[in-house]
């Protein structure tokens, strides 16, 4: 491959997405402030840069994958952050789930300098960007995300353009707020046969074949049958700041979401049962230590 795909934040996601691409043949070149992620990379066959400018300068496409606003501030405008690439000819694909007006901050001000910034959110965990199975929600400059399309099928299995900047978080909200529920559905079914005396990968073979599966059941079921949430491939405690998200977009756009409000409280319940570090799978064990299901 021709172009050199950046990575700036090499966590779950991201470095799923630089493994992928370093597998579909692109030249990738990352960096993080975690050194052992950095090593990891280089350990694949990617190359290491000192900061995310530097990253810029070498790459043709930037995808940014970022655990905090603060990061992306950082990552924009800190010490050799992007703003210190002008000038080079590169396109920011932002996929990260944060609020709206932070991105737009974000946006604002790498136009400023001449750079695109795309709102281009992810849907999928961290396992299924592991097996390119991530939908990939577009929005912002039409020609700049043209430019990107024909990388993405490098990390993505589908993706979508949704429109202006921004409608790419709102469509990633939507999203993540049926996440939020189906994966409580999905613990709170395995709870309630296993209470009844059905074995739980009998439940999940049988379930995933029939009306009532969805796709965290079969993503997340594994973990719940295992009763092993250590593998995180969304924590709980990131999960928390999606979930903070969706609820105050619900809000400003006075939108009741009595199902979504439920299911928060149960996350919240992990985080205080000391699942923070786990996967989200974990609400399991959080409804089957209140149904008083022994394992």
């Amino acid at each position: 491959m021709s172009q050199t795909i950046g990575m700036i934040g090499l966590g779950i996601m991201g470095s799923a997405i630089s493994a992928n691409f370093i597998d579909a043949g692109y030249k990738v070149v990352g960096t993080d402030i975690s050194k052992p992620a950095c090593d990891r990379l280089a350990a694949k066959g990617g190359t290491i840069a000192a900061s995310p400018g530097a990253v810029a300068q070498a790459a043709d496409i930037v995808l940014t994958s970022l655990p905090s606003v603060a990061a992306l501030d950082t990552v924009v405008a800190g010490e050799n952050g992007l703003l210190a690439a002008a000038g080079s000819d590169f396109v920011v694909m932002e996929c990260s789930t944060f609020p709206i007006a932070d991105k737009q901050r974000a946006h604002d001000a790498l136009a400023s300098a001449g750079i695109t910034l795309l709102d281009t959110p992810l849907s999928g965990t961290g396992a299924q960007a592991a097996k390119r199975d991530l939908a990939v929600y577009g929005s912002g400059d039409e020609t700049a995300w043209q430019r990107c399309v024909p990388v993405i099928p490098g990390f993505a299995r589908a993706h979508y353009f949704v429109g202006e900047f921004g409608n790419g978080s709102k469509m990633k909200y939507v999203a993540n707020h049926l996440v939020a529920i189906h994966n409580i559905a999905a613990a709170e079914a395995f709870v309630l046969g296993m209470k009844a005396g059905l074995d739980a990968q009998t439940i999940f073979d049988v379930i995933s074949d029939s009306a009532g599966t969805s796709r965290m059941f079969e993503v997340r079921g594994p973990m719940m049958v295992e009763n092993d949430y250590s593998g995180a491939t969304m924590k709980v405690e990131v999960w928390q700041k999606d979930m903070g998200i969706i609820g105050a977009f619900a809000k400003s756009h006075n939108v009741p979401t009595p199902l979504f409000t439920t299911s928060a409280d149960i996350y919240t319940a992990a985080m205080a049962q000391g699942h923070a570090a786990e996967d989200t799978a974990a609400v399991c064990a959080v409804l089957a230590d209140m149904a008083r299901l022994k394992r």
